[in-house]
């Protein structure tokens, strides 16, 4: 049976689905990190092989029916990236088409069928993209957890342990985020986070995974929490804003979707998020992405059989 692929590449996890050539869903598996911005070459490659192998395998199809391929994922920036990603995929023996694109697109082409929009993502990172009707694209953000990030489930967590830091010093008032964070991270007194953060195995989806504390000690009441947060849905519109008056975007009817944990989970961030966007944007109408991005990624791979 002839297939395509697709895959949702992230910094956490990575999902694949397989489509026949009508689009009918064959498997969805879900799989490592992939995020080449975040991890190892050879950890992702690891990854890919095996998340394909492993998929291609459970549906009882052959490697050589795979006529199509997409993986979306944030690491696929840079055009040297783009042909690591490339070469990696080629060693598993597909042989049919190849589409390297960003995390950003596949969102799109998920939530609304087509490659137009404005695609807000934040997860473990944070990106805004859009695509405009005449093909015009521009992202903001996506440079990564030292250089941006701004939003993001590490923007959170980074800005709660600053903050519980900060607090145990006298430079600012009590927060329950101290000792929240110390039992989330398993250390018996502050001084270890400087363990925690800067060890040799750190991987940035650990810090990520706070801000689901910091939501915790945001309902509880603390102050500092929900400035964190409030902060983040401040920065998560800056991104959705930068794209959407760069492509002339403001008086448009055009959608804009949201994906990643930190939109799709956080409640309150979410709502800060679209009231701001809603208030100066009034035609935009701002969706969840349901479902998944490997989705549209696979629907990317089965379009690019049909334009030849």
């Amino acid at each position: 049976m002839k297939y395509v692929i697709g895959i949702d590449g992230g910094g956490t996890k990575s999902i694949i689905t397989i489509e026949d050539m009508s689009g009918n869903v064959l498997a969805c598996e879900t799989g490592g990190a992939t995020n080449i911005k975040s991890e190892s070459k050879d950890s992702v490659s690891t990854a890919l092989k095996s998340l394909i192998k492993m998929s291609i395998s459970n549906a009882n199809l052959a490697i050589d029916d795979c006529k199509a391929i997409c993986l979306g994922t944030a690491g696929a920036g840079r055009v040297k990236d783009r042909e690591i990603l490339r070469n990696i995929l080629l060693s598993t023996g597909i042989k049919g088409n190849i589409i390297i694109t960003n995390d950003a697109e596949i969102c799109l082409a998920a939530g609304t069928g087509k490659l137009e929009g404005i695609a807000v993502i934040a997860g473990t990172g944070s990106i805004a993209y859009g695509i405009d009707k005449c093909g015009r694209r521009f992202r903001a953000g996506g440079w990564g957890h030292i250089l941006g990030d701004e939003g993001s489930g590490y923007y959170i967590g980074l800005e709660a342990i600053k903050a519980a830091l900060r607090s145990y010093d006298g430079r600012d008032l009590y927060t329950e985020l101290l000792p929240l964070l110390m039992e989330k991270v398993g250390i018996e007194k502050p001084e270890d986070f400087i363990k925690f953060v800067y060890r040799d195995n750190f991987k940035k989806s650990e810090i990520a995974s706070l801000a689901k504390v910091v939501y915790y000690a945001y309902k509880k009441g603390d102050k500092k929490a929900k400035e964190i947060l409030e902060n983040a849905a401040d920065e998560l519109f800056k991104l959705a804003n930068a794209v959407i008056r760069r492509l002339d975007l403001e008086n448009e009817s055009t959608t804009l979707v949201t994906n990643g944990s930190v939109l799709l989970k956080n409640i309150y961030i979410y709502s800060k998020f679209s009231d701001m966007v809603k208030e100066v944007y009034p035609n935009i109408n701002i969706i969840k992405l349901k479902g998944d991005a490997s989705k549209g990624a696979a629907a990317i791979a089965l379009n690019s059989l049909k334009r030849k």
